[in-house]
């Protein structure tokens, strides 16, 4: 369990239908350690903060494994950074994540929040057609997380996965219930979860409407 990459990103345009967004998602590879606070990485921009960022989404991380995925669908490798993550690791299975597990690095400890859910800046900046659609359904979405403990973090890091607590559910459960309708149980079991606040204020609004 490693990391293999950091990535950082700069404010750039890109095209969005008809119109121009500026965005961070594109990454570049950061050169040695790199400081990691409560709000994310050092130098790493985040261009929309209504929909990304913030101490419940301050890093992003993908697996090794999910990149080989994606060159085995597309049958082409992907530049590291290529799905706008900040860190890349590998020896993690993501799907068995549970929200409010912890990745404890020698200087960095980061609890897991939830998923990303795709969206069109996404899709546009992966040169593959519809690959918003398609990634929603592969469901490997990366995942998201707060900092516990602010450090500093370098490629070939090690780490290790420190399970959270009795009340669990999948990282893939949150994911899916952001687009399969779930029931008030469900959503009451997944409120009681460290998800970050976006999730929980979509899941506090649909339980709300469900009473």
């Amino acid at each position: 369990m490693q990391v293999i990459s950091i990535h950082v990103g700069a404010k750039q345009s890109l095209d969005l239908g008809r119109r121009t967004v500026t965005t961070g998602i594109f990454k570049q590879t950061a050169p040695g350690r790199v400081t990691v606070t409560t709000m994310g990485l050092e130098g790493d921009v985040i261009c929309d903060r209504r929909h990304h960022g913030g101490k419940d989404q301050a890093v992003y991380v993908y697996t090794d494994e999910d990149y080989a995925f994606w060159k085995r669908q597309y049958r082409q490798a992907f530049a590291p950074g290529s799905f706008g993550e900040n860190l890349r690791v590998s020896g993690l299975d993501a799907a068995s994540l549970s929200v409010g597990d912890a990745l404890i690095f020698p200087d960095l400890t980061l609890e897991v929040t939830g998923p990303r859910i795709p969206c069109a800046v996404l899709g546009a900046a992966i040169d593959q057609k519809q690959f918003a659609l398609a990634f929603q359904k592969a469901a490997r979405p990366g995942f998201y997380c707060r900092v516990l403990t602010p450090g500093t973090v370098g490629a070939g890091d090690g780490y290790r996965l420190e399970a959270s607590g009795p009340e669990r559910a999948s990282l893939l459960a949150v994911y899916r219930a952001n687009y399969d309708p779930p029931d008030q149980n469900t959503l009451t079991r997944l409120l009681a979860l460290p998800i970050d606040r976006r999730t929980r204020n979509r899941f506090k609004a649909k339980l709300a409407s469900l009473a």
